[in-house]
Formats: C-alpha cells, structure tokens, sequence
C-alpha cells in the first residue's frame, strides 16, 4: 500500500450553482431529500454554495447548515410548504436570460423541469430533511454535518490512499472532499473493499 500517495485522479464534479422547484402530484409518496433531492443540489448547487467560501453562506453540503436557512426567518430561503414564496423558487425561475437567475447562466445550466418539480414537491411537503427511515431531523443533520467534517483515509483498488472527508454517496459513485475543499466523485467499484464499507456506512447514517 502507498501510504499517503495521491487517491486517483478524480474526475471533475459536474456541479454548478442553483436555486430550486414545482407542483405536488397527488398521489405521490412524500420525497426522501437523501434520496430524492440532495443528488440535485450535488450536481447544480455545489459549485457556489459548497465549503467554507459558499456564496451568500448558503450552504447545501452541510445538512446542518441548510437546515438553518430553512423556516421563516430573514435569512431562510426556503419556506416550508410555500415553494412559490421560498427565495429558491424564485431564483431558479427566472429566465435564463436574466443575470439572477440560479445557478448563473455563466455557470451552465439551470434546473431541467424535472428538477424544478421535484425540488418545488419537496417544499410543498414542508422540506424536511430527514431521512424516509424516520430517523428525526436534528440527529439527520447532525449526522451528516459531523461526516462531511470528519476526515478519513480512503484506499482504491490500487492501494493509493488519501484523506477526505465524506459528502455523499449514490451507490456507484462516492464524493469527497479532499483538505483543500476540492470535492470530487470516485467509482464506488474502484474502492477497497473496507472504504466502500465506509462509504456505505457513512451514507446509511450507521
């Protein structure tokens, strides 16, 4: 094992910046934000509103921190069961040929339709951040702000090693930020077999 060798060279997220959207289908099963809605922030929000230099200090890699910024206060951008009042919505509907529009039209594109709806049910759903396995919302946010803090040694399938702290996971791909607040995403299957125990533990919240 190359102990302290760099961890194979990661592929650039393809993450931008955002602000979310749409109706409640009924019918519907209430959407899991693990599951449902956190894939989206990772890959059009992240960009901006990622680590320590977030724009606006609005975070969407830290659970925790997004959790702050949803509720009625001053600073909240999201509203509970009002998606079309939430600062969100509003941002990410504007035409993309408008400057605020979000994410930025500089930065790629915005929100697909599909997104807009998922994102928009969510809210209407009253955005709750737990997990669809009943674990309660503040120990789901802390859970997750604690391990995206954490840093751990991940080996590949090569025996390169790194450390990085936990972001998420999907099953196939695992994203983590390296100390320098890099964030990148690795094929689960090129992992060792103990960090792709690690990052199966890391996602379930064990």
């Amino acid at each position: 094992m190359k102990s302290g060798s760099p961890l194979f060279s990661p592929p650039s997220l393809l993450i931008t910046s955002c602000l979310l959207c749409f109706g409640t289908p009924s019918g519907v099963a209430a959407l899991d934000f693990k599951k449902d809605i956190q894939p989206i922030l990772k890959k059009k929000c992240f960009k901006c509103h990622s680590g320590p230099r977030a724009k606006g200090k609005l975070r969407y890699d830290d659970v925790a921190k997004l959790s702050a910024r949803i509720g009625t206060d001053k600073d909240a951008v999201i509203l509970p069961g009002s998606p079309s009042k939430s600062l969100l919505i509003v941002k990410a509907s504007l035409p993309r040929s408008d400057t605020d529009a979000m994410p930025p039209p500089r930065r790629g594109d915005g929100l697909s339709s599909k997104e807009l709806a998922t994102i928009k049910q969510w809210i209407a759903e009253g955005a709750k951040l737990e997990s669809s396995s009943g674990e309660g919302k503040d120990s789901h946010a802390k859970h997750l702000g604690d391990g995206m803090k954490k840093f751990h040694s991940w080996t590949n399938t090569d025996g390169k090693t790194l450390k990085a702290a936990f972001v998420s996971s999907d099953g196939k791909t695992v994203t983590l930020r390296k100390e320098d607040g890099a964030e990148f995403a690795y094929p689960m299957s090129k992992l060792s077999q103990d960090s792709r125990k690690l990052a199966k533990e890391l996602a379930s919240g064990n």
